[in-house]
C-alpha cells in the first residue's frame, strides 16, 4: 500500500484525501506520505478513548497553517509538517 500511495502522489496533480481512516492514516504518517492534517474539532470532552494517530513511527513536528470557524460550534484546524 505504501508503494502504491507513493506512486499516486508522484503521478497525480491535486490532493489525495483520507477521511477518518484509523488504519490508513497512521501508516501514511509513519512513512512520511502526509503533507497536511485537517482536524474538525467538536467541543466535547469524553475523558477516554483511543489516541488520535496511534503509532506514527516517532514525533512528527507540525506547524499551524489555518484556523476556521465552521458554524457556531466547530473549528477546522489545518496543520502542515514543519
Amino acid at each position: 500500500m505504501v508503494e502504491a500511495v507513493s506512486k499516486l502522489r508522484q503521478n497525480l496533480d491535486g490532493e489525495i484525501v483520507a477521511y477518518a481512516s484509523a488504519g490508513l492514516v497512521p501508516t501514511l504518517l509513519a512513512n512520511d506520505l502526509v503533507d497536511e492534517i485537517r482536524l474538525l474539532v467538536f467541543p466535547l470532552v469524553i475523558g477516554a478513548g483511543t489516541r488520535l494517530f496511534g503509532d506514527t513511527g516517532g514525533p512528527k513536528p507540525l506547524r499551524r497553517h489555518a484556523i476556521r470557524a465552521v458554524g457556531d460550534a466547530l473549528t477546522l484546524l489545518t496543520y502542515r509538517f514543519a
